[in-house]
């Protein structure tokens, strides 16, 4: 794949052609298009199946019922009438399958209002309260919506500021919350040039982005995630500064991709993977299967040491910020150490984590735990409940052993969780036929300089926060 695709920037280069680079900047090297599989048509039904009629089961039950729940009158119609059997056997098949019918429906829409009623109530279960609540927490809960509401309209406005100078790009609706940061936007947009959708984030910058907003510096920033591409990790494809009202946001796009690794372990449907955060995990999901955590944590796992090699500083890793793309896991959230922002795990684990020990080790054994169990680790290190419910694995339980519970609060490094037995022999298809140079790229000092900032800034911060600990 990567062969093919050097010869394809070699042949537009002979031919005078322009090759996707920072005009360019929305292209994605390893995006892999999913398979179309052609849907064999069903033939036309005669008639159309009663709700009932679809499981066998209830069928019989119907039956039952009906054979047992007769009224009086039927019964003695059936019983007095034997010299015309043949005329009352017809009428009885005849009440029969009404009656059939008629309980059909009766279920049906039982069914149909109930869930209805549930969809209602889930989705309206944050604008009302129970009647005997007071006055004052309904006019906080209404008060709260109303800024909510504020602020997406002038984060939209924002927005659409920053397309009407950036002509490439046309809005195409204002997406929900599909993140934990409550001052995080989403938006999907069109990308006129290259014919396809991509996601837009605009986000506030605070007082701890250790960054100089500007035009040099949103240079630099382009020339790093041009030069840390990879299979594993979801590329920015473009990264932009504005002013808005005496303050700066920052825009990032990057690929859509339908669905979160968190949307996957909580079994959220790919359909709803733009609904509000606060609505898609409010159950214990499923977890994962045993193959698909060997072969996701491997990819993970690759993803963070190429980022380590390339001098990257430590990556915001939680289940929200990997995307699934055609099976595959993609690392996102990149800019979100660059930039100064505070992890949404950080709380739990930064302040705990000893001096020394790699914080992305721990986040990789609470995303262990989450991908195994099925909801999300609530303290630091795992208890005994917590173990109780990854002994279905051995594997994984021995590894979650090796991660917290090592001798002299000692914390393994990434090399070390990759060698464990959990992610032998797996299979990476995406790195089997890469050149060696392909994920060796020789970074600009200027990008050089620019990362060793960031993590003197990042590292200051955290001994600030020891000492105020």
């Amino acid at each position: 794949m990567f062969s093919i695709y050097q010869q394809l920037n070699k042949k537009e280069d002979e031919s005078g052609g322009s090759r996707r680079g920072s005009d360019v900047t929305g292209h994605d090297r390893f995006y892999r298009e999913p398979p179309r599989v052609k849907r064999k048509k069903r033939p036309p039904n005669r008639r159309t199946l009663s709700a009932i009629e679809l499981d066998s089961s209830a069928m019989t039950s119907a039956r039952n019922y009906i054979r047992n729940n007769r009224s009086a009158s039927i019964e003695s119609s059936t019983s007095n009438a034997s010299s015309s059997s043949s005329i009352n056997n017809l009428e009885d098949k005849f009440h029969f399958g009404n009656k059939i019918d008629s309980l059909a429906k009766i279920l049906f829409n039982r069914v149909s209002i109930t869930r209805a009623r549930e969809s209602e109530l889930s989705n309206k279960k944050h604008l009302y309260e129970s009647l005997d609540q007071s006055p004052t927490i309904r006019e906080e809960g209404i008060e709260y919506l109303e800024l909510e509401k504020r602020s997406r309209d002038q984060a939209l406005n924002i927005c659409q500021v920053f397309l009407q100078a950036a002509t490439r790009f046309t809005l195409i609706e204002q997406l929900h919350n599909i993140g934990s940061r409550v001052d995080k936007f989403w938006f999907a947009v069109k990308d006129t040039l290259l014919k396809t959708d991509r996601i837009l984030t605009l986000t506030p910058l605070g007082k701890n982005c250790p960054l100089s907003v500007c035009p040099s510096t949103k240079e630099i920033l382009n020339k790093l995630f041009l030069f840390i591409q990879h299979p594993y990790v979801c590329p920015i494809l473009d990264i932009e500064f504005i002013e808005y009202e005496e303050d700066n946001y920052v825009v990032v796009l990057q690929p859509i991709n339908h669905g979160s690794l968190k949307d996957l372990i909580y079994g959220v449907d790919r359909n709803s993977w733009n609904n509000d955060w606060s609505n898609k995990y409010v159950s214990r999901g499923p977890g994962l299967p045993f193959p698909q955590i060997q072969v996701l944590g491997r990819q993970i796992l690759e993803a963070l040491l190429f980022l380590k090699d390339r001098g990257f500083p430590t990556v915001h890793l939680h289940s929200g910020n990997v995307v699934i793309q055609s099976g595959m896991a993609r690392v996102a959230g990149l800019e979100n150490s660059l930039l100064g922002f505070t992890s949404r795990i950080h709380p739990l684990v930064g302040p705990r984590t000893p001096y020394g020990a790699s914080i992305e080790s721990i986040c990789f054994g609470h995303l262990l735990f989450e991908m195994t169990a099925g909801y999300e680790l609530c303290s630091f290190k795992p208890s005994r409940v917590h173990y109780d419910d990854v002994a279905k694995y051995p594997l994984v339980y021995d590894l979650m052993e090796f991660i917290f519970n090592s001798r002299e609060n000692r914390y393994p490094k990434l090399e070390e969780i990759l060698l464990h037995e959990l992610f032998r022999n797996i299979d990476l298809r995406e790195l089997r036929h890469a050149p060696v140079n392909t994920f060796r790229p020789i970074l600009n000092p200027s990008v050089v300089r620019l990362l060793d900032d960031i993590k003197r800034h990042n590292s200051r911060r955290k001994s600030y926060a020891r000492e105020i600990d």
